[in-house]
């Protein structure tokens, strides 16, 4: 996975991203490079799967070679962000739990870990490991519900209701479905986030539209589209991007 990250704040990376059409994961406001002791720019840092520092200089020391030597024998992420890779090993039949749970099964696998604790059959050692990867599945989803809380706390509801539906699409009526259907419900009835997800939207459609549009042209769109929307954060990007290049 390809990450760029920088520590200057969300409104101007994101008109840097957007005027630029940046496609890879982008982090804004990041303390990184105090982390990574960097010094000059542009910079870069190949990780390993098991999170230890590899390579680090200037983009263009990087060569396949590293990259391919870093990827050797790493497992392939699992998809979607619901998914994830647990850290802990599973004991005898709780590895087809973890298995679901790198497939993003998140509702099967929490009922059937659940139900290991009263199963007669399993053995002291799928007990023990059946609480640990249910311990990490509900810290996932608590990482999900609070990266979703934060993003409409940001002013950016199109991104929580995103997680906030796939939660309640995959619990469906169970306790944590039901919580991630009301937060949903919560932010479409709310006035501003309401206001902010229509913009978000918009925004869309408007840049997917002007995509091949002169400069000129495309820059009066965003003029335009930043005075209908002003006030929301989607009207604040269009005017960041509707700015001359300096």
């Amino acid at each position: 996975m390809v990450l760029a990250v920088s520590d200057e704040d969300a409104a101007k990376v994101g008109a840097y991203v957007d005027e630029l059409g940046i496609t890879v994961r982008v982090g804004a406001g990041s303390p990184s490079s105090n982390a990574f002791k960097i010094r000059g720019y542009p910079s870069s840092a190949l990780i390993g799967p098991g999170g230890k520092l590899l390579w680090q200089g200037h983009p263009s020391g990087l060569s396949k070679g590293d990259v391919e030597a870093a990827l050797k024998g790493a497992k392939p992420l699992p998809s979607g962000f619901l998914a994830f890779a647990p850290t802990s090993a599973p004991e005898g039949r709780v590895a087809e739990q973890a298995k679901a749970i790198e497939q993003g099964k998140l509702a099967k696998a929490h009922a059937a870990l659940s139900a290991f604790g009263s199963d007669a059959k399993a053995t002291e050692a799928e007990k023990t490991s059946a609480s640990a990867l249910l311990g990490e599945l509900d810290a996932h989803v608590a990482s999900l519900v609070a990266a979703a809380e934060r993003s409409a706390k940001n002013r950016e509801p199109r991104t929580a209701i995103t997680v906030y539906d796939a939660l309640a699409k995959e619990f469906g009526s169970a306790a944590q479905g039901a919580s991630a259907k009301s937060a949903a419900e919560a932010i479409r009835k709310d006035a501003v986030l309401a206001k902010e997800l229509d913009a978000a939207e918009a925004f869309e459609k408007l840049r997917a539209s002007t995509a091949k549009l002169a400069t000129a042209k495309r820059r009066d769109k965003l003029v335009d589209f930043a005075e209908k929307w002003k006030g929301t954060k989607a009207g604040e990007r269009a005017k960041a991007m509707a700015k001359p290049a300096k």
